[in-house]
């Protein structure tokens, strides 16, 4: 048996959680530089607002129905979503991180009986430790999984959880979901097997082991055997390293000093610089891009370039060295730029790098010396340590770059300066 944990409206109950007064009223989360919404809690659908919509498109509707509108707070999130996995791990070993806010569960090793209660204390605990609801769908697939999961958030009477196991409920169930919806589906898939008359999960269901081998891929035939409840997606619990790690940020406002971009250039580097090391990795190659607003009616251009590093590393003073030199050959003034970025690949771990015969003497000093760097920010909060590239004339002001989060909540759990304070 596989359960899927989904926390509901993840951004919007993180958000709840800090702020009771929003409880009951409609809310909804904006995307970077707040663009558009990413979250919306259920008052909030039931005012037909939709996902994806521009802000400044609804905001005069947000405005009339008195809609509190929020910029995402991604370092409240990703605390938010780490506390609701250590609870899972807590209570069943086998998790499998699948997104910031679902979780897969293997359950293979409970008896029958056992699984309910289990999985209600889960949910209950995870809503005492952390204040986040979630709705749990259970079946003997992953893909069945997911749909119990939707079922959960749509019924009633289920309470938050929906199980998905025998045969003629199952058969149900898929006749009234659009072959669309189904984990893997795209549209244009499912344009591809309408063709074939399959527009529901069921008809999919209903398709010959022949006729699935015949017209569809090996995924195809991944998800016909998950419809019928042989697993064919085993539970991932182990997190698998990145290939590759990516730090990039649109300007809040369009930007033509080279000083703004290489502060940001190099920020984004120390930040991928952090995720190598967390992961124990290092990079072989550093590449940095920069764009222009190509919906601005105005002179564009875009560039990157690559650097190909003498020895993998994930030294902070190294990539930025290098990115900042990336900057340099594509960056052309005249230009108003929207967003830059940095992306360090060719990744292996720290254990297995190929090291040179010239290489610096003073690695085991700068490894030292990355470590301690990192565990003064992991204390005292990121930034409390950065490299001097970082503290130029376009750092100092930031408000030149950052992003747009004109309605970010305070850093709750992640910034000394913005944790919450109780007066009595």
């Amino acid at each position: 048996m596989v359960a899927l944990v989904d926390c509901n409206n993840f951004y919007v109950s993180c958000e709840r959680v800090f702020d009771p007064g929003i409880a009951r009223r409609p809310v909804v989360v904006l995307s970077n530089n707040d663009g558009c919404i990413i979250s919306r809690s259920n008052e909030a659908k039931a005012l037909g607002i939709k996902m994806g919509a521009p802000y400044f498109k609804v905001k005069p509707f947000l405005k009339q129905h008195a809609v509190k509108v929020l910029s995402s707070n991604y370092a409240l999130y990703g605390d938010m979503s780490q506390r609701v996995v250590s609870t899972i791990r807590s209570l069943v070993p086998e998790v499998e991180v699948y997104s910031i806010d679902e979780q897969f569960l293997d359950l293979s090793s409970y008896t029958s009986t056992m699984v309910p209660s289990l999985v209600q204390k889960v949910r209950e605990t995870i809503l005492q430790h952390t204040g986040i609801p979630t709705s749990i769908g259970l079946a003997p697939t992953k893909t069945l999984a997911k749909l119990a999961n939707q079922l959960a958030k749509k019924t009633e009477a289920s309470q938050g959880i929906y199980c998905l196991q025998e045969e003629k409920v199952i058969q149900l169930c898929l006749s009234e979901v659009a072959v669309s919806a189904l984990w893997g589906v795209g549209r244009r898939y499912a344009e591809r097997l309408s063709v074939y008359g399959i527009y529901t999960a069921a008809d999919l269901y209903d398709a010959s082991e022949q006729w699935v081998r015949q017209h569809m891929t090996v995924q195809g035939m991944r998800l016909w055997y998950e419809l019928h409840g042989t697993p064919c997606l085993p539970l991932d619990a182990v997190v698998q390293p990145k290939k590759s790690v990516t730090a990039s940020r649109s300007f809040g406002q369009l930007q033509t000093d080279y000083a703004v971009l290489s502060a940001a250039i190099a920020i984004h580097t120390s930040r991928c610089a952090e995720k190598l090391r967390k992961q124990g990795s290092v990079g072989s190659y550093i590449s940095v891009f920069i764009k222009t607003n190509k919906h601005q009616n105005e002179p564009q251009y875009q560039n990157s370039f690559t650097w190909t590093l003498p020895v993998a590393t994930s030294h902070t003073g190294t990539l930025v060295q290098y990115a900042t030199q990336a900057l340099e050959r594509i960056f052309r003034s005249g230009y108003r730029y929207m967003k830059c970025g940095v992306v360090v690949s060719g990744l292996t771990p720290e254990a297995r790098r190929q090291t040179s015969l010239f290489e610096a003497r003073n690695q085991g000093q700068q490894t030292k010396a990355m470590q301690v760097m990192d565990e003064i920010n992991r204390k005292l909060g990121r930034n409390t340590l950065k490299v001097a590239t970082t503290l130029t004339e376009g750092q100092r002001s930031e408000e030149r770059w950052q992003m747009r989060q004109a309605h970010r909540s305070p850093r709750y759990t992640t910034c000394w300066q913005e944790l919450m304070v109780v007066h009595c």
